[in-house]
C-alpha cells in the first residue's frame, strides 16, 4: 500500500462564478483531486480564486484508517510535486472564459493535510475540551450563530465528501 501525499495549488484570476466542475475539467488530467475550494468573492468586481488539492496514493474508506496513515514518503512527494508543476504550468498557459489564469503552490501547503484533517476530526470527537477550545476561537472569528455541533457535523460531512469524491475518481 502507498502512503498518501496531498498538495494545494492556488489558482487566481478565475472568471467570477466559475463552477467547481468546470475548474475540475482543467485540472483532473494531472491526477486525482481531493478537494476544490472556491471562496466567495468579497465584491462583484473581484476575480475568483480557488484552492485545488491534488493527491497521490490511496485514500482508505474510513476516517480512522486515514488517521493511521504514516507521513508521505519522498517518492510520493516527488511524484506529487511533478504533477503539481505540470498542472501549474498548464494553468498558467490557459484562458478560461477570456481570463488568463495564474497558479502556484499555495503558501500553506501541508503534504499530510488529509491525514491531519482525519486526526483532528477524531480528536475533536473524542475530546470535548479540545473541541470547545477550538470552537471558541472559531466562533470569535465567525460570529455567534454557528454552533460547535453544526461545525463538527459539517466538518465530518465535508471530510466524508472528500473521501467519497476522491474514491469515485
Amino acid at each position: 500500500s502507498r502512503n498518501l501525499a496531498c498538495s494545494t495549488i492556488y489558482v487566481r484570476n478565475l472568471p467570477v462564478g466559475i463552477s467547481e466542475e468546470k475548474l475540475r475539467s482543467y485540472v483532473e488530467k494531472f491526477g486525482p483531486i481531493y478537494e476544490i475550494h472556491i471562496p466567495k468573492p468579497n465584491n462583484a468586481d473581484m476575480a475568483g480564486i480557488a484552492f485545488v488539492k491534488l493527491y497521490t496514493g490511496e485514500i482508505p474508506s474510513t476516517i480512522e484508517e486515514v488517521a493511521q496513515l504514516p507521513d508521505p514518503s519522498a517518492q510520493e512527494i516527488n511524484e506529487l510535486n511533478e504533477r503539481c508543476a505540470e498542472a501549474i504550468s498548464y494553468l498558467n498557459s490557459v484562458q478560461i472564459d477570456g481570463s488568463s489564469i495564474g497558479a502556484a503552490i499555495a503558501r500553506k501547503n501541508q503534504l499530510d493535510t488529509i491525514q491531519f484533517n482525519a486526526r483532528f476530526a477524531l480528536r475533536k470527537a473524542r475530546d470535548p475540551e479540545f473541541a470547545s477550545m477550538h470552537e471558541s476561537r472559531r466562533q470569535a472569528a465567525r460570529g455567534p450563530n454557528t454552533t460547535s455541533k453544526d461545525y463538527r457535523a459539517g466538518y465530518a460531512d465535508g471530510f466524508k465528501d472528500g473521501i467519497a469524491s476522491a474514491n469515485s475518481n
